[in-house]
């Protein structure tokens, strides 16, 4: 018997695959039955043939049970007193990441960072299946807008000859042993989740897992000054004389010199992000797919969620960043706007502090709009000199009220969005409703 802690979309995936591997699942949720968000997923777990054990807390020993090992989903912390009695007492735990390397029968791209995963996933994807390779969207990416599936499913299903390209979270890879990516990257690292981890080191040290099982057959690309411990080839970037790098809007990649405005997407952040996916997709692609990749790069447009155009109206162009999570999503998502914006910022701060992006602020042509459950928290880390608002409606309004014919009305947020929204897409999703309401 496996058993698994947490009934999510990564713990669902894990029930299905062992039920058709023949292999026993029991699904331990500490939440009771009418507090799971989804309650689908119950009906599909029970479907399976999972044993349910919902609203209990999560046994300290499963010694009794023959349970093999346990399957932990990505939102319960590494620190909850089961997962650690359990280790203690030699019961293997591993993350679904693990669990879907063990049975896949396709290598990995696995692409993790603080920023900039869920789009680079996509753009690999897409380089990848312009060279006629079959590569399937995968991991953690959740509200693109295009195919997506839990890593476990495209590894249930998969084939020698296909590739699966994964976003890859820290928290996926707290309990990873064997995981091992044919090629792997960390496409930035910043501040975030210190609501998780104890330190910025401890949340770094996760991310950094990512490359831990590769060997000299395999890729590792990462920022330049990143201390990574791997056997696999290694690629820095940001840096002038790596193998790709960006510098006075110009990307230098397989010989080439590409100017940004070659490619449909916006944003200096994204211009890294293209030369980190043709990498990888050139990883596991024929010598001689250098041109294809490139073309298949300028012509993608982006994510939902992630910089989304949205409408012009009046002049006033409107941009949904929703997945814009912390604040150095802010900066990057907002320094390589040339025009004034009107930024909407606030939700619910994970511990991450704003005061760094005052000067940032004060420099550029930037108006901050706050709302939400940490807003005065904020204004007051960034001055107290900003207006604050309880909705993001009342902050949309006055955005509108004030932005002029040029000018930018953009939802960055910078914080996790559960205060008043089910999560980043539905956040996303009514910030649009506003403009559509405006606009008509």
């Amino acid at each position: 018997m496996i058993a698994i802690f947490g009934l999510g979309r990564s713990g669902l995936a894990v029930a299905e695959a062992l039920q058709k591997l023949g292999k026993q699942a029991i699904v331990f949720d500490e939440n009771p039955r009418e507090r799971i968000s989804k309650p689908e997923l119950i009906d599909e777990a029970e479907k399976f043939g999972a044993k349910l054990v919902l609203g209990e807390a999560f046994p300290l020993t499963l010694k009794s049970q023959s349970v093999e090992y346990v399957v932990a989903n990505p939102a319960i912390d590494h620190r909850h007193p089961a997962l650690q009695a359990l280790t203690s007492e030699g019961t293997e735990v591993i993350s679904e990441i693990e669990f879907a390397y063990r049975i896949s029968k396709a290598p990995i791209i696995a692409i993790t960072g603080t920023n900039g995963k869920s789009t680079t996933v996509a753009m690999t994807t897409i380089a990848i299946r312009a060279t006629g390779k079959d590569a399937v969207m995968c991991g953690n990416i959740f509200g693109s807008g295009l195919p997506e599936q839990p890593l476990t499913t495209a590894a249930l299903n998969s084939t020698p000859d296909q590739v699966l390209v994964a976003e890859i979270s820290s928290f996926q890879l707290e309990w990873v042993k064997e995981f091992k990516p044919k090629a792997a990257a960390i496409t930035s690292i910043a501040n975030d989740h210190l609501d998780r981890y104890d330190s910025v080191g401890q949340y770094v040290g996760s991310k950094l897992k990512i490359f831990r099982a590769m060997d000299e057959n395999d890729l590792a690309v990462f920022p330049y000054g990143t201390a990574v411990k791997t056997k696999a080839k290694t690629q820095e970037f940001r840096y002038r004389f790596a193998d790709f790098f960006y510098e006075d809007r110009i990307l230098h990649i397989f010989g080439r010199q590409l100017k940004a405005n070659e490619f449909k997407i916006m944003g200096d952040h994204n211009m890294m992000n293209i030369g980190i996916a043709a990498t990888l997709a050139h990883a596991v692609c024929e010598p001689g797919s250098e041109e294809t990749i490139l073309n298949a790069l300028k012509n993608f447009e982006g994510l939902s969620h992630r910089m989304e155009f949205v409408a012009k109206k009046r002049g006033i162009t409107f941009i949904n960043n929703s997945m814009c999570t912390n604040p150095a999503a802010v900066k990057a998502s907002l320094q390589c706007i040339p025009t004034r914006v009107h930024a909407l910022i606030g939700g619910v701060n994970k511990d991450l502090s704003f005061a760094d992006l005052k000067t940032f602020f004060d420099s550029k042509q930037i108006n901050i709009q706050l709302f939400g459950r940490d807003a005065a928290q904020i204004n007051q880390e960034l001055g107290g000199n900003y207006q604050v608002w309880s909705t993001m409606k009342e902050a949309f309004d006055a955005a509108t009220t004030e932005a002029k014919d040029g000018e930018i009305v953009m939802l960055v947020p910078g914080c996790a969005s559960m205060d008043q929204f089910r999560d980043f897409r539905h956040r996303g999703d009514v910030f649009k409703s506003y403009v559509m309401d405006w606009t008509e």
